[in-house]
């Protein structure tokens, strides 16, 4: 018999970070890779390890006060009603609000609202992913508001994860700097790839995530390339030797110019 083949690289080689085809990602080396691995930066890599540790129920009150609301956006187009677009971004509205009289000091708050929008995100994510998009209002909307309420429910201990999570990840997103083939951020937020991050590739390229060296960038590499751009040389399924490469380079032509 045939050997099987292995599985392909999953969600769980990028630390399961939520990605789409629209994430900007690239590669950082270096003392610039360094300065990136600041608590701010680490929340989105936190939010999926401090998943499920948070299991306060979400209250009546929000529940009902969310509904009528929800339903009441939905039935004004519920063609173009986004479940989780929707939870979202009525939860993140929230999350300003709550930081601002949980925590001193802007580091503090920032940390907090990342913290919070990260659980949002994950919250709503998990809530919206079972019911399709041509489900009724009311269907959509109690995901919606299900989704919103446990983040609420849960915001001070995802809060609390959160910042135990960044004191133990800073290290390791430093660690991951030093070495040859850097550290990779998607959208402003480290990724806390486990294993080898041509794994983690693997699975971008399984979104349909392009990824591109930019030699005329900081050394990075780009996850959706700008339209038309014509300073970017494809690096998809060469593999990580190759994408490697390519940084270096374009390392080296920055050092030629200056």
């Amino acid at each position: 018999m045939a050997p099987s083949a292995s599985a392909a690289p999953g969600p769980e080689a990028c630390g399961n970070f939520q990605l789409a085809a629209s994430s900007q990602c690239e590669i950082r080396t270096s003392g610039g890779c360094e300065a990136s691995c600041e608590p701010v930066n680490l929340t989105a890599a936190c939010a999926g390890k401090c998943e499920g540790q948070c299991n306060a129920s979400a209250t009546a009150e929000c529940d009902v006060d969310c509904s009528g609301r929800c339903e009441a956006d939905c039935q004004v187009d519920p063609g173009s009603f986004d479940c989780q677009a929707s939870c979202s971004a009525s939860c993140k509205a929230d999350c300003s609000g709550r930081c601002a009289a949980e925590a001193s000091g802007s580091g503090a708050r920032a940390e907090c609202e990342g913290a919070c929008k990260a659980s949002c995100d994950g919250e709503c994510s998990a809530s919206c992913e079972v019911t399709p998009p041509n489900a009724d209002c009311k269907a959509q909307c109690d995901a919606s508001c299900s989704g919103q309420c446990k983040a609420e429910a849960n915001f001070d201990c995802n809060v609390d994860c959160n910042a135990d999570c960044t004191v133990n990840l800073q290290g390791g997103c430093q660690a991951k700097c030093s070495q040859p083939e850097g550290a990779l951020f998607c959208n402003g937020q480290y990724v806390d790839v486990v294993g080898s991050l041509q794994d983690c590739l693997d699975y971008l390229s399984t979104l349909e995530v392009e990824v591109n060296a930019h030699a005329e960038a900081e050394a990075s590499v780009s996850c959706a390339a700008a339209p038309g751009s014509s300073s970017s040389a494809p690096f998809a399924g060469t593999g990580l030797a190759a994408l490697v490469a390519g940084v270096g380079v374009a390392a080296a032509r920055r050092r030629k110019r200056s």
